[in-house]
């Protein structure tokens, strides 16, 4: 049970972080999203982190080690400056929001890899 999960969140976890690159892209082209384009990142960004809660009751101990605090930290200013970044206008802003929302998603990334000792 415990490899299958990780495996659909890993692929969850790619696929919304392509979603996002593709969302970012349209947005700096200044095009909206309709239809499947508008509802499926939402789709899949709940069903990673349904799987990141089942993989945590699953397999982590309590408290939650600190690289997981560090990156559930990361997530939240993720969702923020992706959610800023995608509805700001083409500015110096949308650009800085942009590259503080991918390097927060790079950080998610690390961590996950890495799972660093402390």
């Amino acid at each position: 049970m415990y490899l299958w999960l990780k495996s659909l969140h890993i692929c969850l976890a790619l696929s919304s972080a392509a979603l996002f690159a593709w969302r970012l892209g349209s947005s700096w082209r200044g095009r909206r999203s309709h239809g499947w384009q508008r509802w499926a990142p939402h789709l899949v960004d709940s069903l990673l982190l349904l799987s990141a809660l089942a993989l945590v009751h699953l397999a982590m101990p309590w408290p939650l080690p600190r690289w997981l605090q560090a990156k559930l930290g990361l997530l939240l200013a993720y969702i923020v400056l992706a959610a800023f970044a995608l509805r700001s206008r083409r500015t110096a802003p949308k650009a800085a929001l942009s590259g503080l929302a991918l390097a927060a998603l790079s950080g998610i990334f690390w961590l996950a890899l890495t799972k660093p000792w402390w």
